[in-house]
């Protein structure tokens, strides 16, 4: 048995040639999924009081040029907080000094992420 892919064949050569930016779509699909994953079990382990803290938690896409593809989670601002009217909540970095919580949570899903962009990648240029 053999298989024979014509690489002159136009339909072959646009397939080729959208490989790297489709494996990179594909990358982000899974960068997004576990940065979802990050930001639930950061609300899990971040100390509350008002819960605007863990409200405040979210998962940010953007950049500009090559680097639209960045994903953050943020914790802070956007949240009024209730113990000061008028003011967001400004105190993340110190609860995350003092009790992480995105640090753990960046740990727990870390190891997965390359495996899983490997997996995501194989699994879709199979398709």
């Amino acid at each position: 048995m053999s298989i024979k892919y014509d690489l002159a064949d136009t339909y072959v050569k646009e397939k080729l040639a959208n490989l790297p930016e489709k494996m990179l779509e594909w990358a982000f699909e899974v960068l997004l999924k576990q940065a979802e994953l990050m930001k639930a079990l950061a609300q899990v382990y971040v100390p509350v009081d008002t819960g605007s803290l863990r409200d405040s938690i979210r998962v940010e896409r953007g950049g500009e040029s090559l680097n639209w593809r960045q994903v953050r989670v943020r914790a802070g601002g956007y949240i009024v907080n209730p113990k000061q009217p008028g003011h967001t909540v400004s105190y993340a970095l110190f609860v995350e000094q003092k009790q992480p919580y995105m640090r753990p949570a960046f740990e727990e899903v870390k190891p997965t992420i390359a495996e899983m962009i490997k997996a995501e990648v194989v699994e879709k240029a199979n398709e």
